[in-house]
Order: structure tokens, then sequence, then C-alpha cells
């Protein structure tokens, strides 16, 4: 028997909200400061490292190439075509049955529409 794989998605609005979300909490617990303790520790030498989003656009703001602000913003933005990126190639190789989840759904509401689908298709 072939199982059946899944791919969630969010309402676009709804997905935004939690990048913004995530990059704030990020800068707020520090990713500043980390990311300079990693340029002490020769964070520039590693270039798949200075890839990684966050990373660059911090040590670009540490440089005094551009502003806090404008930093968090060009991390979210990032961010969003990141995930952008993500969606388009999953929907362009894999063979994916979509489901929507809806902005408030928890973890425990998605596990049982999970539950159900695979239930629903086994009969």
């Amino acid at each position: 028997m072939v199982g059946r794989a899944f791919g969630l998605r969010r309402p676009a609005p709804a997905l935004v909200d939690r990048i913004h979300r995530r990059v704030d909490r990020m800068f707020e617990a520090g990713l500043v400061e980390e990311t300079r303790r990693l340029l002490e520790l020769g964070l520039e030498r590693n270039r798949v490292a200075m890839q990684a989003i966050g990373y660059r656009q911090v040590t670009e703001h540490l440089r005094g190439i551009r502003g806090y602000r404008d930093t968090v913003e060009l991390v979210k933005a990032r961010t969003r075509q990141f995930a952008k990126r993500q969606r388009t190639w999953f929907e362009g190789q894999l063979d994916l049955e979509w489901l929507e989840i809806p902005s408030e759904s928890d973890a425990a509401t998605l596990a049982e529409t999970l539950a159900r689908r695979i239930q629903d298709q086994s009969r």
C-alpha cells in the first residue's frame, strides 16, 4: 500500500504574520549579539553560514550598512521570499495533497484533521 503525502498551507496573511512574529522574537532573543559573537569566532569565513537568512543581514547592520529597523524588515522580507520559494518547489516537485490550515488551528486540531484524512483514504 502506497502512503499519501500531505502539504500544509496557511492563508498568506496568517503566514506573513507568523513570519514577522518569529523574526521579531529572534531579534528580541539576541540575534544581533549572537551574530557579533559568531563573527568574533570566524563566521565570515563560513560561506554557507553567511548565506543563512538573518546572519548576513545582521552582519551588514553591524558593519553600518543599514540601521536596526531596516535590518529587521529586510530579514522579514528575505524570510517571506524563502517561504514562497519553498512552497513553489514543493508544488512543482512532489505529488502532495494540500491541506489548508485555518489561521487559528493548533497542532492537536491539525493532527486530528490529518488522521481523519488518512483514515478516509484507507477505506
